[in-house]
């Protein structure tokens, strides 16, 4: 009997294990539970419309439950077919026995379902951010091969899910600006982790590769992700992509490089920034910008049309800390040629940013001011220091080197004109053929104070003369002193011991003092002042004319003398005079050629020799600024005396003048013979009437020309203007 019972036992175990794993691995087909499942689901949505083919009832011996399944069942959901490859219906065991189905999960697979489709399915559930950029956002795309696995709970609500499948040809804006075309992913989503990898996508000719993104629902919401680009773009692709920011709207910009980006967001579960990083880093392999306008500047001498850079590393990185950085390292040209090395960092701040700026000139530059020439091929290096606040520049340093020159600029600050507001203090140490030719401190403080061994003026007083609608100094109002030890001059007669004092209001200066010496006690003296009428008066005195003249060819040659220059200067220009006495002229091109073409060879050979002496030069002149009108020249020498007038354009540099020369000796005999007035102006023989050359030089600069004619009589007005200036001698 216990054989028997044991016998039954043993069997009834043996077909429930075998049923076991036949249902477990084989299952049993049925249609009976088909309009169980159709019933139940039509409960708990009315929109789903369902046909299914024969269902097979397994075991799923890990869960240990019972569980349906079907292959590409036809399902419809608001007249959309949803393309479902195969579905697993969950139930528990007793109500499957008592054939009825309690859902408790639902597994299934779909293949190609459309983004549009989607959209249109989620319009019925509930208002949300999530819902608004599905509806608005997304367009065209489609799921594909992905994997659905949902419990569910008494009133079908979702309890746990679990996704995972691939998007393809997905299009997403982000705003109304910014679309992203042809996206593609896989993608994994649970009710705490959702990762998204192998994101590829196209943003204005940028392709976005190998990205991944990992979100986590936790205590707070936390999203990292990190991706690959490739750009090369155009002029039109950076007008749209930084179409705010004017220096790219503005110029032609063509740039190919890559980037690595990373990030990570954290956010409160009402979804308030806690936190954020942003991080890119890469190469540019070669850029091209073509500048609308050409970028001039009085320092470098070529004008400057087109920047190009090549192996150069860009970093950004963003932060709620506000420790933001754009970092730009490499190599860049203006010619094509010759590339120099070049680093720049930025703060990224719309207030107060800040930039710190390290590179070598790849142009020569000059300032004139200074004398000073560096050539590129010298290694020009500049590094400064820029902060930016409401448009105004601050330039905490400017640091220029170049071999053993450099200049040092502290606390320059210009305004939104870019008008200098300040500045600290400048310090300046320059060579011109390894000879020190500047050294020297300006300070700014109370008053402007300049000191130091040396100032090379060669181009100051050039620089003084030129017409110039700018003045750097427009905004001070200070006293300013000067003490320097020594000036060069372009005569190459050192200027020593300068000392001035000045005023100088709303950057014109209108009160000083100037004293100096040369060798040999020879002195020069300059004030200014103004008088009652409030016109400024200008006295220049100076034992070596030639150190002031040495800029203006008219002079060239000019030797020894002593000089008086006069000018009283209005609003409406200046009226001056320069008187030069006791003075030689030798070897000067212009004179020479002009007593040549007059066939006075004798006066023409003095030139080359010791020099043609003159007794005095005087001459008045008028400035209105863009007309210098030159009422007399009158020069009278033991040799030859002669007296000019004209003008000369300062826009064109026109250079128009006409005049008289005379030989000294015939000018000694008409006053001899003054009482005789018609021999003199007539003569007695042939030939004794010719006193001397009419001329006119006339011509722009390199182009002026001079003509000379014979004269019978002399004006009366040359006469008189000779006998008087004899008379005083």
């Amino acid at each position: 009997m216990k054989k028997f019972l044991f016998s039954i036992f043993f069997a009834f175990i043996f077909i429930l294990f075998a049923s076991i794993i036949y249902l477990s691995t084989f299952g049993v087909k049925t249609s009976k539970f088909n309009n169980l499942i159709i019933k139940e689901i039509k409960k708990k949505d009315s929109n789903i419309e369902l046909e299914l083919n024969k269902v097979t009832i397994k075991i799923d011996l890990k869960k240990i439950q019972f569980f349906l399944s079907t292959n590409n069942p036809k399902i419809t959901y608001q007249d959309i077919k949803i393309p479902v490859t195969d579905i697993k219906v969950y139930s528990k065991i007793n109500k499957i026995l008592n054939s009825k189905i309690e859902l408790s999960q639902i597994i299934f697979r779909i293949k190609k379902l459309k983004i549009n489709n989607i959209q249109k399915m989620a319009i019925r559930i509930k208002p949300s951010n999530f819902k608004t950029y599905l509806l608005n956002n997304l367009s065209e795309g489609e799921v594909e091969k992905a994997l659905f696995d949902i419990k569910i709970g008494k009133n079908f609500e979702f309890i746990e899910y679990k996704a995972n499948g691939t998007i393809k040809k997905l299009n997403a804006k982000i705003k109304n600006s910014i679309e992203i075309k042809n996206i593609a992913f896989n993608f994994k989503v649970d009710n705490d982790l959702t990762l998204i990898n192998s994101i590829n996508a196209n943003y204005e000719g940028i392709l976005i590769s190998n990205g991944s993104i990992e979100l986590q629902r936790e205590k707070n919401i936390e999203i990292k992700g990190k991706f690959n680009s490739l750009f090369n773009i155009n002029k039109k692709q950076s007008n749209k992509l930084l179409s705010k920011v004017n220096f790219f709207k503005k110029n032609n910009i063509e740039i190919e490089g890559s980037l690595l980006h990373e990030f990570n967001l954290k956010f409160n579960q009402n979804l308030k920034v806690l936190n954020y990083k942003y991080k890119s880093n890469g190469k540019i392999f070669q850029s091209e910008i073509i500048l609308s306008e050409v970028f001039k500047n009085k320092f470098i001498k070529k004008n400057i049309q087109k920047i190009l850079l090549k192996k150069t590393t860009l970093e950004i990185v963003f932060n709620k800390k506000g420790k933001n950085l754009l970092i730009l390292d490499g190599l860049y040209s203006t010619d094509e040629i010759n590339y120099k090395k070049f680093n720049i960092k930025h703060n990224l701040l719309k207030k107060n940013q800040k930039y710190l700026i390290d590179l070598d000139l790849s142009e020569n530059i000059f300032i004139d001011l200074i004398n000073f020439q560096a050539n590129s091929s010298k290694n020009i290096n500049i590094k400064s220091e820029i902060g930016i606040k409401n448009n105004i520049l601050a330039f905490k340093s400017i640091n220029l080197t170049e071999g053993k020159n450099s200049i040092y600029v502290k606390g320059l600050t210009l305004n939104k004109k870019n008008e200098i507001e300040n500045f600290t203090s400048i310090k300046v140490l320059t060579f011109n053929e390894d000879k020190e030719n500047n050294n020297f401190i300006i300070n700014f403080g109370k008053k402007i104070s300049i000191s130091g061994k040396k100032y090379d003026s060669t181009n100051l007083l050039q620089i003084l003369s030129e017409d110039s609608k700018s003045n750097p100094l427009k905004n001070f109002n200070k006293e300013i002193e000067i003490e320097l030890k020594s000036l060069i001059t372009k005569s190459k007669t050192p200027l020593n011991n300068f000392n001035l004092l000045g005023l100088i209001e709303k950057g014109k200066i209108n009160k000083l003092s100037a004293k100096s010496d040369f060798s040999n006690n020879k002195y020069l003296d300059i004030s200014l002042k103004k008088d009652p009428n409030n016109k400024k008066i200008l006295e220049v005195y100076s034992d070596l004319p030639q150190v002031l003249l040495a800029n203006y060819n008219f002079f060239e040659g000019v030797k020894d003398g002593t000089l008086l220059y006069t000018s009283v200067i209005d609003e409406k220009g200046s009226a001056s005079r320069i008187i030069i006495e006791n003075f030689k002229i030798i070897k000067a091109p212009t004179f020479a050629t002009l007593l040549t073409l007059a066939d006075l060879s004798g006066f023409a050979d003095l030139l080359s020799g010791q020099g043609m002496s003159f007794d005095i030069l005087e001459i008045n002149l008028r400035d209105d600024g863009s007309l210098t009108t030159i009422d007399e020249i009158l020069a009278l020498g033991s040799s030859v005396s002669l007296q000019m007038e004209g003008y000369i354009e300062k826009k064109t540099g026109l250079v128009s003048l006409k005049g008289t020369l005379v030989p000294a000796k015939t000018l000694n005999n008409l006053v001899s013979k003054i009482p005789i007035i018609g021999n003199i102006l007539v003569g007695k023989k042939v030939g004794e009437g010719v006193f001397g050359v009419s001329f006119k030089i006339k011509g722009l600069p390199g182009k002026i020309k001079t003509t000379v004619n014979p004269i019978k009589t002399l004006t009366p007005r040359f006469i008189t203007r000779a006998l008087e200036k004899m008379k005083k001698k």
